[in-house]
């Protein structure tokens, strides 16, 4: 009888313990997938906001390139085919990153996507505005450019807030 306890005691225990195991393990896998989902939407978030803002850097500099054969530069057609093509390449990445964050996101960081998107596409149409004479530097854009651009880093700045309280 003195080694039956002992064995019995042990059985009881390591049942206990399967048993705990077996209710806390989908848990933990809920709680590491939760984390995981989070990682991936904090980090869409970052690259839409650094690819919208590459498609602003892109757009300024078309923009430039466009005003200076306006004003009788010589065209550089090398230069201007580059621009487009990183132009597009950022534009590609911001469309695949809002798509996801649409497939993916809670419904207020979609319509927050979503504004940037139509922020993005506003400075796009932009693009070939023509100097306005209120500035006499011709690295600078125009101010019609410059409001849209600017147009553009407010909907990020709202962006990011609605992001970090929903996406971390």
């Amino acid at each position: 009888m003195n080694t039956v306890w002992p064995a019995l005691i042990a059985a009881v225990a390591a049942l206990g313990g399967v048993t705990v195991g077996a209710l806390v393990e989908p848990l933990k896998l809920g709680a590491a997938r939760r984390a995981r989902v989070r990682e991936e939407r904090a980090a869409r978030c970052a690259t839409l906001i650094e690819t919208a803002m590459n498609c602003r850097a892109g757009v300024l500099a078309l923009n430039l390139e466009h005003r200076r054969v306006a004003a009788g530069g010589e065209t550089d057609m090398a230069r201007e085919d580059e621009l487009l093509r990183l132009y597009r390449l950022a534009r590609k990445e911001f469309r695949q990153t809002v798509i996801l964050l649409r497939l993916s996101g809670p419904d207020k960081l979609v319509e927050s996507a979503m504004k940037v998107w139509e922020a993005e596409r506003a400075l796009r149409f932009a693009r070939f505005a023509g100097d306005d004479g209120d500035f006499l530097d011709k690295d600078r854009p125009p101010k019609a450019v410059l409001e849209v651009s600017r147009g553009l880093e407010n909907v990020l700045h709202e962006f990011a807030t609605v992001a970090r309280k929903l996406a971390v």
